[in-house]
């Protein structure tokens, strides 16, 4: 009897950008994730602190396979500058990378599993 089974095959996790966006054009579908610093107030404007992009459904030797890249503020972060000053400013780069992926791919917001820290999980959010 021929027994189909369902393995799981966790995500393929690149370190450089580049690699990710080839495989995000062969993706069925592109996610990102973005996650931004908490503020004590409300309404303290949300900064990017980082985003993770998924590329789902990439077919590699017969395989379908997902490919994980996450861009972090601190690799971006130049320490001879002050925080308040590039924070804006990584926030525009990370938003033009999701904007580009999304002229060239089918991109969603979401994520494949929310894996919230502990410290997350407890804030309140209104």
């Amino acid at each position: 009897m021929n027994e189909m089974r369902n393995n799981s095959i966790p995500p393929v996790i690149l370190d450089r950008y580049e690699d990710f966006e080839d495989y995000a054009q062969q993706a069925a579908i592109v996610m990102y994730r973005p996650d931004y610093y908490r503020g004590p107030f409300l309404d303290d404007p949300g900064r990017i602190r980082r985003v993770t992009f998924t590329a789902v459904g990439v077919r590699v030797n017969g395989v379908l396979l997902n490919f994980t890249y996450t861009l972090s503020h601190e690799d971006m972060y130049d320490p001879s500058l002050g925080w308040e000053e590039q924070a804006l400013e990584i926030d525009r780069k990370i938003s033009e990378m999701v904007a580009a992926l999304q002229s060239t791919c089918g991109v969603v917001r979401g994520g494949l599993t929310q894996n919230q820290s502990l410290g997350e999980a407890l804030t309140v959010r209104p």
